[in-house]
C-alpha cells in the first residue's frame, strides 16, 4: 500500500443544481500533495439496486426499456434508486428491491441472494448499487409503472445472453453487465456444490 495516498481536503463545498433526479455537489479541493482541485463536481444520485429474477426453469427475466441517455431501447435489468420508506424496514436495499421486483414485474420472490455491492463510478458518484438474484418467484399480479414507465418483460438463457454481450450483440448499462456475471457465478457455484 502507497503511505501518499490520501484523501483531499474540501475547503468548500455548495449544491450547485438539484432536482427530483440528481443533485450536483461542486467542491473545492486541495489534494494531499497541495494542488488546488476547483470545482470538483460530485454526482449525489441516490443508491439503487439492480436484480436478477430466475424463473424455475433457469431464465432469468429482463427488461426492454427506453433509455433517453442513449435515445435507444435497451436490454437491462429491473433496477430502480432507493426510496425514503424503503429504509423503514432496516435493509433499505433488500426493501428496494422487493419494491421495484413487485412494481416493474408483478412477480415476487420467496428469496433473495445478495450478489455484490459496488460503486456505479467512485470517481464523480457518490451512491453505491447492490445487486440482488430473486428466487422462487410466483406471478403476484399486474406491474405497476411509474408516470412516463414503459417495461417490455422478455425471458432468456443467461448463458445467451452472456455471450450476446461478449460478442457485443448486445450492449447493456456496464453495472447490469457485472450482476450478470455474479449471477452466473452463483448459479454455478450453486450448481457444483448440489452435485457433490
Amino acid at each position: 500500500m502507497n503511505d501518499e495516498l490520501k484523501p483531499w481536503s474540501v475547503t468548500a463545498s455548495r449544491i450547485t443544481y438539484e432536482d427530483r433526479w440528481i443533485r450536483v455537489r461542486s467542491d473545492d479541493c486541495i489534494t494531499a500533495d497541495g494542488t488546488v482541485v476547483a470545482p470538483f463536481h460530485v454526482l449525489d444520485y441516490p443508491d439503487w439496486i439492480n436484480i436478477i429474477p430466475v424463473m424455475p426453469d433457469g431464465r432469468v427475466l429482463l427488461t426492454r426499456e427506453y433509455r433517453h441517455g442513449r435515445g435507444e431501447i435497451v436490454l437491462g435489468l429491473v433496477a430502480g434508486s432507493l426510496e425514503p420508506g424503503d429504509s423503514k424496514t432496516g435493509d433499505a436495499a433488500m426493501a428496494a428491491a422487493q419494491r421495484e421486483l413487485r412494481e416493474e414485474t408483478g412477480y415476487e420472490a420467496s428469496s433473495f441472494v445478495k450478489l455484490l455491492t459496488s460503486y456505479p463510478n467512485a470517481a464523480s458518484q457518490s451512491n453505491m448499487v447492490t445487486s440482488w438474484l430473486a428466487l422462487g418467484l410466483s406471478r403476484a399480479g399486474e406491474p405497476s409503472f411509474d408516470p412516463g414507465e414503459k417495461v417490455e418483460l422478455l425471458f432468456a438463457d443467461l448463458a445467451a445472453i452472456l455471450g450476446e454481450l461478449q460478442s457485443g450483440a448486445v450492449i447493456m448499462q456496464s453495472m447490469h453487465v457485472a450482476a450478470l456475471y455474479a449471477a452466473e457465478s452463483w448459479l454455478r457455484t450453486q450448481a457444483s456444490e448440489g452435485l457433490k
